[in-house]
């Protein structure tokens, strides 16, 4: 099994690279610090399951990674491990397709039996009943979010991160003018204007990290 480690930590990557290949069935083939980094790795290289966590300042948050991930990379599997325990973060993992979720605080065999279940295809939540991830997935995301078109959520938190146009259309491979119709209705569609209002929404919607 070729694991994907990713944590803007380079200590907590070490320590669970350690971990992780001193079991015989699975072996950490590559590492990142944050979300772009994750996608291009996995764009490039076979790898069977991401370990990624969610805040990986700065840059996009580690769920919108995972949903950009599960999107374009469908048989990859992604194990989302956090110190975040709140309700929200499990709803939005669900949303974006994540096939686990456990806490940071987890002990060593946990984080090694969630890895063996996910890679095997079931899902491990780690504290939550089926039942329980039902009724989560019910809640509902922000409706003006979820009429943005896949294009216009990448590029939301590019913006929110102070990447201009150019920038932008680099890190996407797209053109300038393509961004700029990209911003314009990301802007009309959130019913936001300023700098500012992109940012405190990009925030309270656990889409990027400082």
């Amino acid at each position: 099994m070729n694991i994907l480690i990713a944590d803007d930590h380079a200590m907590i990557r070490n320590a669970l690279a350690f971990l992780i290949n001193a079991q015989s069935d699975m072996e950490v083939v590559a590492d990142a610090a944050d979300g772009h980094e994750v996608f291009m790795t996995v764009e490039n290289q076979p790898i069977d399951l991401v370990l990624i966590d969610i805040s990986m300042p700065p840059g996009e948050n580690g769920l919108l990674t995972t949903k950009r991930l599960k999107e374009a990379f469908p048989t990859v599997k992604v194990l989302v491990l956090t110190m975040h325990d709140e309700r929200s973060y499990v709803r939005e993992a669900l949303e974006a397709g994540a096939d686990g979720f456990l806490l940071k605080t987890a002990n060593d065999e946990t984080l090694i039996e969630a890895i063996r279940q996910v890679h095997q295809g079931k899902r491990f939540y780690d504290g939550y009943t089926e039942q329980a991830l039902s009724e989560i997935a019910l809640e509902k995301e922000d409706p003006l979010y979820a009429s943005l078109s896949k294009r216009e959520k990448e590029i939301l938190p590019l913006i929110a991160l102070g990447y201009n146009n150019k920038q932008i259309a680099e890190r996407l491979f797209i053109s300038v003018k393509t961004v700029e119709v990209h911003k314009a209705n990301v802007r009309k569609k959130l019913q936001l204007e300023s700098y500012a209002s992109l940012l405190q929404y990009s925030l309270k919607h656990h889409l990027i990290d400082f």
